[in-house]
């Protein structure tokens, strides 16, 4: 299977893909590679216990974790690569939809297509209830610091990471696997911050309960979604 083999000297070294984490008062200027029909969306289920935390969902009917609780449904993730001029390297985002709907209104607004001009996002809030993103064309302005942002070089855009990787499902052995490797012996974790608090509905697992038991979140069957804008 393609999602298991990792491609490139820098790419094994620095353990596969890297996704930005974007900071309150940290504004980062990028250059989006994916967007309008290019946006890939997927479902996936967050367990901080588990390795990996992040559970690529392969539909509801066959995931161990949707079986272990009917109630307890994956949340949709948005993934796409951008370019970051600073580093000089293509990085992955996965935000929720409401907070890509709200970067695509804000680009609207600017008149920008940020696949073709730089822009600027800016994240306000750090937990589940108060964090919003907000995006500004990037406009050169030497008197205020800002800096001249070259494109990305025709060699570094052939070599680009894949992004299929990252909306393939896990498979459901794999997930049973997960699974199984904790119940054998690995701690249970409690939830720290981030994505865990932007999980509505996760609760802390009692004395000898496994966390896929715990808590109920409503939403849609999980399966891999391209979102059109």
């Amino acid at each position: 299977m393609s999602n298991t083999i990792v491609r490139g000297l820098e790419a094994i070294l620095s353990g596969g893909a890297e996704f930005i984490t974007f900071e309150e008062g940290k504004p980062m200027t990028l250059l989006f590679i994916d967007w309008f029909e290019d946006l890939l969306g997927i479902r996936e289920h967050y367990e901080s216990a588990l390795t990996p935390k992040y559970v690529r969902c392969p539909g509801k009917d066959i995931c161990p974790l949707c079986k272990a609780n009917p109630s307890k449904y994956p949340a949709l993730r948005i993934k796409f690569r951008v370019y970051d001029a600073i580093e000089k390297k293509i990085k992955f985002v996965s935000l929720a939809k409401s907070h890509v709907q709200k970067l695509n209104s804000d680009f609207n607004l600017d008149e920008v297509d940020p696949t073709k001009d730089f822009v600027t996002i800016y994240r306000t809030g750090k937990g589940a209830s108060d964090t919003s993103y907000c995006a500004r064309r990037y406009n050169l302005n030497p008197e205020a610091g800002k800096l001249v942002l070259e494109f990305p070089t025709q060699e570094l855009m052939d070599n680009i990471p894949d992004l299929t990787p990252q909306v393939t499902p896990h498979s459901p052995a794999e997930i049973a696997g997960f699974m199984q490797a904790l119940v054998g012996g690995a701690q249970i974790s409690q939830p720290q911050g981030g994505y865990a608090q932007q999980q509505a509905g996760y609760q802390a697992p009692q004395s000898g309960q496994a966390p896929w038991d715990v808590g109920a979140r409503q939403g849609a069957p999980a399966t891999q979604h391209k979102l059109p804008f």
